[in-house]
């Protein structure tokens, strides 16, 4: 080859990286950012910093990422957790967050919650599947989760490539945007988000009672790949609104929202509950004397 050739391949080589690296460029400015609001958006893409530490991963709606403290469960039982978690996230979602977190790592138990699954096939909209998905890393989990949640108008590409998607935010751009193109501060505590607002009531409909649902086809079929998942392992199923009196919880003071999520204060009595109940039931690593876990969780919990 001439030198001339060996110049010419170099050029277009240079121009090849250089249109990734713009293209790149550009998906990280335009993807919102999720910082002053929105921040369960946050969730799926901090989940990879702490992969190595995921002794136990909790996956499911909102409802997990505001009543679950990771900081508490370490804290009062030695137990390092993650919270996969995103507001209105679906059965199919939850699959593949699980499946994703495999691939990273064997966590010694997995907790799923499943309020979404009383809902139809076509509860969720679009934004808040993004939210959810747009954090995963590319791999065939991210893929598989795209097709089995975007709707008739959604295409692929669109998110692989948020470009397509959210070009058109460089009207609404702010300098966070830019600060935090390449590195996004932590949000949330291991997946949990604090929310001090106290809305309560004392709504009698917030009595525990038995009620009987039809699953959709679609929750059927993921409920069913997780227990595929879980089987030979074995499965328990525990409805924790039957034990709200030993739990502690007081829906006049411990909730934002007059009962639907967990406000801090709710959060911190479940968050205790629910360690012990681990700790009490399953085999679960003290990692309190380990130092790597130490450190991690030293720097996280201020």
């Amino acid at each position: 080859m001439t030198k001339e050739k060996i110049g010419s391949l170099i050029v277009i080589v240079l121009k090849i990286i250089l249109i990734l690296f713009l293209i790149v460029t550009l998906n990280k400015v335009v993807m919102p950012k999720y910082i002053s609001e929105n921040q369960d958006g946050r969730i799926t893409g901090e989940y990879y910093r702490s992969a190595k530490y995921d002794d136990v991963i909790f996956v499911g709606s909102s409802t997990v990422f505001s009543g679950i403290n990771p900081g508490i469960l370490w804290e009062k039982e030695g137990i390092s957790s993650f919270v996969r978690a995103n507001a209105s996230q679906p059965m199919w979602i939850s699959y593949y967050m699980v499946e994703d977190a495999l691939r990273c790592r064997k966590p010694e138990l997995v907790c799923i919650d499943t309020t979404f699954i009383k809902y139809d096939d076509d509860f969720v909209e679009e934004p808040s599947s993004r939210k959810s998905i747009d954090g995963m890393r590319l791999s065939l989990s991210k893929i598989n989760c795209i097709k089995a949640s975007m709707g008739e108008d959604e295409k692929m590409l669109e998110y692989i490539i948020p470009l397509f998607r959210f070009h058109t935010r460089w009207k609404e751009l702010k300098w966070e945007d830019i600060r935090y193109a390449w590195y996004n501060r932590p949000v949330t505590l291991n997946g949990y988000i604090e929310d001090t607002v106290v809305e309560g009531t004392d709504d009698d409909e917030l009595i525990y009672t038995a009620q009987v649902r039809d699953i959709s086809p679609k929750n059927v079929e993921y409920l069913r790949k997780i227990n595929g998942i879980a089987g030979e392992y074995g499965v328990t199923y525990i409805n924790f609104d039957m034990f709200n009196d030993d739990i502690g919880l007081d829906y006049t003071t411990d909730t934002p929202d007059a009962g639907s999520h967990l406000n801090s204060s709710g959060a911190a009595k479940f968050s205790e509950y629910l360690a012990k109940y681990i700790r009490d039931n399953y085999n679960i690593t003290d990692r309190r004397s380990d130092s790597s876990y130490c450190n991690y969780w030293n720097k996280i919990i201020k």
